[in-house]
Order: C-alpha cells, then sequence, then structure tokens
C-alpha cells in the first residue's frame, strides 16, 4: 500500500505535519509585545536626551547667571576716583530695573565723596553661589574681599562684603535686577 501526504505550500517533507493552529497566534502576540517594548524604550531614550539637554540648559544657565553676578559685584567693588565715570559705567552696563535706578540716582552723590577723599577699592571675590535660580532668573550670593584707600588710610583697610544679587535675563544677558549687602 502507497501513502500518500499531501504538503502545505511552503512545506517540505519532515517539516513537522504536525501543525499546531496556536503556533501563530503566539508568534503574533511576541511580535506585538516586543514592537510595543521597542516603542516604549524609543521613548525613554528620547525622555532621557530630552532631560540630559534640559539640565544641560540649565547648568549652563547657573553658570552665566553666577559669572554676570561675579563680574557685577566686582565691577561694584573696584573703582578709583580717576576713573569713578568709566567704573561706575561698567556697574550700569550689566544692571537694570530698579538697581539700576538707584545705582544711577546716587551715582554723582558717591562721586563726590569718592573724589573728595581720593578713594579707591579693589575688589576680590572670593566665593560665589547660586541660591535660586530658573530659566530667567536666578539668586546669587557672592562673597566679596575689598581694600579700600582713601586720604584718611593711605594704607587701605580690608573689608568683607556678603552681596546678595537678583540676576535676569534680558536678551540673552543676565543683568543685576537687585543689589544688597547682607554681611
Amino acid at each position: 500500500m502507497t501513502t500518500t501526504s499531501t504538503l502545505l505550500p511552503g512545506k517540505t517533507a519532515g517539516d513537522g505535519d504536525n501543525h499546531d493552529p496556536g503556533s501563530g497566534r503566539k508568534r503574533l502576540v511576541a511580535v506585538w509585545a516586543l514592537s510595543v517594548l521597542l516603542l516604549i524604550a524609543l521613548v525613554g531614550a528620547m525622555l532621557a536626551i530630552f532631560a540630559i539637554r534640559r539640565q544641560t540648559t540649565s547648568d549652563e544657565d547657573r553658570a552665566a547667571a553666577m559669572q554676570a553676578a561675579r563680574q557685577l559685584a566686582l565691577d561694584f567693588t573696584t573703582y578709583d576716583y580717576k576713573t569713578w565715570d568709566a567704573d561706575s559705567k561698567r556697574v550700569l552696563d550689566d544692571a537694570t530695573g530698579q538697581f539700576k535706578e538707584e545705582f544711577a540716582a546716587g551715582s554723582n552723590s558717591v562721586k563726590a565723596e569718592v573724589l573728595t577723599n581720593q578713594a579707591t577699592s579693589k575688589g576680590d571675590v572670593k566665593e560665589a553661589a547660586v541660591v535660586s535660580n530658573d530659566k530667567d532668573s536666578a539668586q546669587v550670593l557672592v562673597i566679596v574681599n575689598a581694600v579700600v584707600t582713601n586720604t584718611a588710610s593711605k594704607d587701605g583697610v580690608e573689608r568683607r562684603y556678603r552681596i546678595k544679587l537678583d540676576m535676569v535675563r534680558e536678551k540673552d544677558r543676565w543683568l543685576t535686577a537687585d543689589f544688597q549687602v547682607v554681611g
């Protein structure tokens, strides 16, 4: 007696004629699950990249705000009676808002005192730290030592300042909006 077998298209003899109807469904579920996992991994990678970029931008903003605050504190504590106009202009150029208005309003009376006493001050920034910040504002504490000379003290007297600066970003520049000597 001869046995004949019918092969399904794509099947060859010995391919396991015991076809399990559930195996195709299992493969479909496995492919679907793998696709979902791949999609989740891709979304996770994109979110991680976004978070890293955002953190890098935040770190850059912090550093830029701190550098601007350090420079303003240095400019504020460094002046010479011979160059007062240029020295005070540096402060005004990096100021905005209420601080700029107050500094400009008081500059002439301070200038008179500085000239009368032939005063100089040489600031030296010792430390600075950002207390808080977001993308457009920051609060920075700066510690400055300055040696001040005048007609009463030719050798100079060292002064220590703890300064709190409120910084704001205006057109990609960090400017000082408020300046307080806190200690």
